[in-house]
């Protein structure tokens, strides 16, 4: 399966980091994922299981909607963006060497 890295590049964007998902991942062991919009959990369950090599205990997604931002007379939109939390079982961590492979 060549597309397989191609699928995982395209659809799982970024790591997201904030203060909330810093704390998340020390209590809890929760990752936070900014990903495409059309993916849904299944999809996000096998690229993190196969290129991750990471067990997973549950996933939870949520659609931010972009907001509305104001330059002189010019009215814009932000994109509307996915994040995914990925809750990890007990005894499992990211690892960067994981995601140089």
């Amino acid at each position: 399966m060549n597309n397989g890295i191609y699928n995982c590049v395209n659809f799982i964007k970024r790591l997201y980091f904030s203060e909330k998902s810093s704390i998340l991942y020390k209590k809890y062991n929760t990752l936070v994922f900014k990903v495409s919009r059309n993916i849904n959990k299944l999809e996000i369950y096998n690229i993190i299981n196969k290129f991750l090599n990471i067990k997973i205990k549950k996933i939870r997604t949520l659609l931010i909607k972009g907001k509305k931002k104001i330059n002189k007379n010019n009215i814009g939109y932000r994109k509307t963006w996915k994040k995914v939390y990925i809750i990890l079982k007990k005894g499992q961590n990211l690892k960067l060497n994981n995601l140089l492979k």
